[in-house]
This record gives C-alpha cells, sequence and structure tokens, in this order.
C-alpha cells in the first residue's frame, strides 16, 4: 500500500512539474498564435526564413525559381521590425538575403551588400597536431558532400571520442548513437524527417538518443534533452575532427512519425530522440555553404557581477 501510495505521489509531482514546463512554453513560445508579432518571436521567424535562403545557396542543385513565397513572407514579416533599433543584425541579413536572392534571379541590378547569405568552404583535413580552436572554427554544416566511400573506422572513432568527453548529470552517460548504413533504411529516415531536400550525398545516418533509464525525478524531467544535445554537439566536432562531414537535421516532428521511425529502427520507448545527422565525405573542392550568421557577443552574453 506504501509504495502504490509512493508511486502515486512521484507521478502526480512529474505531472505538476510538466504543467508548469508546458505553462511557461505556451506563454513565449510560437505554440500561443497571439505572440505572433511580439519582437522576440518575430525576430526568430525572420532569422529561420532568412536562413531557409541562405540554406539553398549551399545546395548544389538550386531550384530556378526557388523561394518566392518565402521571399514573399519575410518581405511581409520584416515590416513589423523595420523601425526597431534592437533589430539591425535582422535587418543587415534580410537586406543581404533579398540582394543575393534578387542577383541570382536577375530582379535587380542592386549592389550586393557585403555579407552574404552563403561563403565558399574547402576542406582541409585536420591531424592529430590540429588545434582545438582551429576544429571547432571551421566547422559547418555540409549539404553537398563528396563522392569518396565514408571509412567507418572513423565514423566509430569520433564517436569514441564524443563518449569520452562529453560531460553529463553525474557521470551517467544516458546517451547513444544509432549508425544507420543501409542506403534504403536512409532514404526513409528522410522522409519521415522530411526537412533535407536538396542536400546530396549523405552515405550514413546517425540517430542521437537519450536514454530516459538515466535520469532521477521529476527535476530531471528535462536532462535528457541536456545531455543528448551536449553529447550531440561533442560527436558533431569529432566527426568534423575525424574528416567526416556532417549536417544536424532536427527532429522535431509528431508524435505519429516519431513512432514510425522507431518503428523502422526498433528506437525502445524508454529513448528519447535527440537529432539525426547526416554525414558523408568532404569535396575535395570549394564548395558553397550557408553563412548562418552569428548574433554578436554582447546580444547574448550577460555579466552577472
Amino acid at each position: 500500500m506504501i509504495n502504490i501510495l509512493r508511486t502515486i505521489k512521484a507521478y502526480i509531482m512529474l505531472y505538476y512539474s510538466c504543467l508548469s514546463d508546458i505553462h511557461r512554453y505556451f506563454k513565449y513560445s510560437l505554440t500561443n498564435p497571439n505572440n505572433k508579432f511580439k519582437d522576440d518571436n518575430m525576430s526568430s521567424i525572420v532569422l529561420a526564413q532568412i536562413h531557409s535562403i541562405e540554406r539553398a545557396f549551399s545546395l548544389k542543385n538550386i531550384k530556378k525559381e526557388f523561394g518566392k513565397e518565402l521571399v514573399s513572407n519575410l518581405k511581409n514579416n520584416i515590416k513589423f521590425i523595420k523601425n526597431n533599433e534592437n533589430y539591425k543584425y535582422e535587418l543587415t541579413l534580410f537586406n543581404s538575403a533579398i540582394a543575393e536572392y534578387n542577383k541570382y534571379h536577375d530582379y535587380s541590378k542592386e549592389n550586393i551588400l557585403e555579407i552574404k547569405p552563403y561563403k565558399k568552404y574547402k576542406h582541409i583535413r585536420f591531424n592529430t597536431s590540429s588545434s582545438f580552436k582551429k576544429v571547432i572554427l571551421s566547422r559547418h554544416s555540409i549539404r553537398n558532400f563528396g563522392d569518396t566511400k565514408i571509412n567507418d573506422s572513423d565514423v566509430v572513432k569520433a564517436i569514441y571520442m564524443a563518449k569520452n568527453t562529453t560531460p553529463s548529470v553525474c557521470n551517467r552517460q544516458g546517451y547513444e548513437a544509432l549508425v544507420v548504413r543501409n542506403k534504403e533504411t536512409c532514404k526513409k529516415i528522410l522522409a519521415l524527417q522530411n526537412g533535407n531536400s536538396g542536400i546530396s550525398g549523405i552515405q550514413n545516418i546517425i540517430v542521437v538518443c537519450s536514454l530516459i533509464p538515466s535520469f532521477f525525478g521529476s527535476n530531471e524531467r528535462n536532462q535528457p534533452y541536456i545531455d543528448g544535445g551536449i553529447f550531440l554537439m561533442s560527436l558533431l566536432n569529432c566527426l568534423h575532427f575525424n574528416n567526416i562531414a556532417s549536417c544536424t537535421l532536427n527532429w522535431s516532428t509528431d508524435t505519429k512519425t516519431d513512432k514510425n521511425l522507431r518503428g523502422l529502427l526498433k528506437i525502445h520507448d524508454s529513448r528519447v530522440i535527440i537529432a539525426l545527422i547526416a554525414i558523408g565525405t568532404y569535396e575535395v573542392k570549394e564548395i558553397n555553404i550557408a553563412s548562418s550568421h552569428r548574433k554578436k557577443l554582447n546580444k547574448i552574453i550577460k555579466i552577472v557581477e
């Protein structure tokens, strides 16, 4: 009887903790339709739409009439922040993306701004003496993979490095990496993810998961995503160090699609799928990559004395 009561109490505590999360998320996120025209939310919409244009320019085969509807929506959304001094960064990126878009379609002969939605990248192979700074600052999401076959041992080496360097709550190491090599299975995964159009040359997909049994109590309900996310970033850097190109594919999906992937890969219900990583080799030649411009440091750093 006591054990039953403890179980009920633990469930109720978790339920109310989750209700608090739901309330906070709904109050401030774009799940709430009333937030669409608030500055911070609109900024996120604009940055996401600009990045969609950046991604298009980084693809090997750009669709001739890409982005018409996207650019139209972007122009409408930018109106809501165009007179706001706090959003010069977003406006600069917008002007740059639109100028490059117009140039590509020959819609106008405007001068192109210095900031472009894409840049050139040529991979220089790393070795054991390569500095950490050089590795992390040269890593980019790659959407045009090379033709050379991926070295399976390099993938294993990258995962080995990541699992040995990733911190986790109380060193519980509640994460795992599923490496999918079968081409047909990879195609099915990409169809479920549905955010990878135009990416060419994917050879393997790594599915990063967190293990729910590794976490304690309602106070750790978000820890699977934190630990899984840290492992994901470690793995991306380790893949790059081992000269493996990668592109992170988000797994922000509905319950049905999540179940479909679990069924396809036989992922146990005790796992949380964090993200997918498309991997392949680097092109020998120079390629286009999305610029993915970063916010200024003073936008993200807060000093508390």
